[in-house]
């Protein structure tokens, strides 16, 4: 057919796509990244019109009654020889029963830009880059890997795409397979080959891959993969002998938990086969689909709504100088702003507040730019949640309230922050890290304001909270037993009234753990100042036993960490690793802003993590 595979000329460097763990690890799964990349990238499409809306679609199709078999056959022709060489396991695929998978998005612009020649719009970046994107402001992706997990979802390593643009009369289809660097017939390919047509074929300096511009093959394509695509601009994803790990329900919980806010918000539709999300409907499915993953869902989509509803003037404003202190103090607030936020809080209130920023690129003038947070402590709440949401976006990993019984909202809108903001997602985008590559090419100490954005809900929760006191008319019921709890006390004369206690603001953390699948994360806190550097700390790890103490009975047989280990370091940033042996490092912190993170342990035992400060305060998390 029309498969395009050009040898790796002997004068360029060996290459492999390495960054498919990106997207199927032990935090996120194919499940979860299909459905956050391919609607993500959706949204950054949308057509800007206030009557419109984003509708994404997922649909499994299979079987030889659904797919013409002799049709999948003869497109696969020319692939399989190079996947075979790639080290692609073709036993289980059946071309008797063809499986494919469909996304298609409507709304949208399609893939903008020329199809004849690089620029630097959507077409380019989708078909021709790697590792690469021109996303910025409220724009959701940033890295330029979200479209391998197309590939990487493909058993065979393979993904066409049809689009349809909102100024242009004419379709247009490409595929692209993603395998190994392989050998065939005694030449070595790159990892990326294309279904398409080439424009300057006959000049290996000017060649590129084009779409497709044989009208019946494209017409081929829509008939027998069943697209929707007709005269919608917008862009269609067909991938091919789909991943087997993919779950539908799990998708639709996936997709509940990380969309909700443009779902509630209306800027959002979703469907996979016949059930479709909704504004509307949207409770009842995240009741059924999504229930593990929110407390009390009708409680926070009633906060959601409140938050999106809420009007810029009936937000209280914070001071320029909020930042000073990397946290929210009660200087932050204007005159009596903050009085009136504790008794809205303590009234069951939803609390908005502004908080102004300064955005200061290497290249232009500091940019003044803003975004919002939100409490409130519903009546009823038995467990809290915070999101984070950047364009629409959650990012689930940076969720801070645990235990905490309150719900809290940051939300990112304006294009300064967000373009910041998006600069510090990792690859996932599940959370925010205060050092990647595109920040510190592109920004002005970026880190103190990246940290305070993390911060933000949680240091303005600790305001607000502490000066309620909550009355637990249950706590002491182990304890206590009392025939009518209803009957007051008889009234004493002269009572003496209690000395009020002052409140004892607590000492703020250095560290910060934050437990992963199978290991955790150790990271700066807010008492890490500049001053204590250089700064030794210890960590002893251990799996957990039903009776006696976890350290003493740790054995080598167990785990051991450093270089001979199985206990793999991740990530590495602002400190030295003195020391790393058995089940415990001495880590040397250089800087107030670092991470260590750790990965391998066993996620069928429970991992007991002590952080010793100093000599004699140990404390176990």
């Amino acid at each position: 057919m029309k498969w395009k595979f050009s040898p790796l000329p002997a004068d360029q460097v060996e290459t492999e796509v390495t960054q498919r763990d990106h997207f199927n690890n032990d935090e996120v799964n194919l499940s979860e990244t299909i459905v956050r990349e391919a609607v993500q990238n959706s949204l950054d499409a949308a057509i800007e019109d206030e009557n419109s809306k984003v509708k994404v679609s997922f649909q499994f199709i299979k079987g030889k009654k659904q797919l013409d078999t002799s049709f999948i056959k003869e497109l696969f022709s020319e692939q399989l020889n190079h996947a075979r060489a790639a080290n692609i396991d073709l036993d289980g695929i059946s071309f008797e029963e063809p499986e494919v998978l469909i996304i298609e998005d409507f709304g949208t612009h399609g893939l903008t830009g020329s199809t004849f020649q690089k620029d630097d719009d959507n077409f380019s970046d989708f078909w021709r880059r790697h590792g690469k994107s021109h996303k910025s402001g409220t724009k959701r992706g940033r890295w330029g890997l979200g479209k391998l997990v197309y590939s990487t979802s493909s058993r065979l390593g393979v993904f066409f795409g049809i689009t349809k643009r909102s100024d242009d009369p004419n379709t247009y289809l490409m595929g692209q397979t993603v395998l190994n660097t392989r050998t065939v017939e005694d030449k070595l390919y790159p990892p990326h080959s294309f279904f398409a047509d080439y424009a300057h074929k006959d000049d290996h300096l000017k060649r590129i891959p084009i779409p497709v511009e044989d009208d019946k093959l494209k017409s081929t394509f829509v008939k027998n993969f069943k697209l929707a695509r007709a005269n919608l601009s917008g862009l269609s994803i067909i991938i091919p002998f789909p991943d087997k790990s993919f779950n539908r329900d799990q998708m639709i919980g996936v997709a509940i938990a990380n969309y909700f806010y443009p779902i509630l918000t209306g800027q959002l539709e979703l469907s996979f086969d016949d059930i479709e999300i909704t504004k509307e409907n949207i409770r009842s499915l995240a009741l059924k689909h999504a229930e593990n993953m929110f407390p009390q869902i009708n409680l926070l989509f009633d906060f959601i709504e409140e938050v999106y509803a809420s009007q810029e003037d009936e937000l209280i404003q914070l001071t320029e100088n909020w930042m000073k202190g990397s946290v929210v103090g009660e200087k932050s607030f204007k005159n009596e702003d903050l009085n009136l936020a504790r008794e809205k809080y303590n009234n069951g209130e939803t609390v908005g507040i502004s908080l102004p920023v300064s955005v200061r690129r290497k290249d232009s003038e500091p940019e003044s730019s803003s975004f919002k947070v939100f409490i409130k402590k519903p009546f009823g709440l038995d467990k809290g949640l915070d999101i984070y949401v950047r364009g629409g976006l959650t990012l689930p990993a940076e969720s801070k309230f645990k235990d905490r019984k309150a719900l809290g909202a940051m939300i990112a809108e304006n294009n300064a922050i967000c373009d910041l903001l998006g600069d510090a997602e990792n690859a996932a985008h599940t959370q925010w890290t205060m050092r990647t590559e595109k920040l510190s090419n592109n920004y002005i100490a970026p880190g103190p304001l990246v940290k305070s954005v993390k911060q933000s809900v949680i240091s303005i929760y600790r305001l607000l909270a502490e000066v309620v006191e909550e009355r637990n008319e249950n706590a002491l019921l182990d304890f206590f037993w009392y025939r009518n709890p209803q009957n007051t006390p008889k009234k004493v004369k002269n009572p003496i009234e209690p000395k009020p206690v002052p409140l004892i603001p607590k000492k703020p953390k250095k560290l910060q753990l934050i437990k992963t699948t199978a290991g955790f994360n150790l990271e700066s806190g807010e008492g890490m100042l500049e001053e204590m550097l250089p700064f030794e700390q210890k960590i002893k790890v251990a799996y957990d036993v039903i009776k006696g103490n976890p350290f003493k009975k740790y054995s080598p047989h167990d785990f051991t960490v450093g270089s001979t280990g199985q206990i793999k370091v991740l990530e590495k940033e602002g400190i030295t690793i003195v020391k790393s042996a058995q089940n415990e490092w001495t880590l040397r912190i250089e800087k107030t802003e670092f991470k260590f993170s750790v990965d391998g342990f066993d996620t069928n035992r429970d991992l007991v993590i002590r952080i010793p400060e100093g000599k004699s305060n140990v404390e176990e998390v």
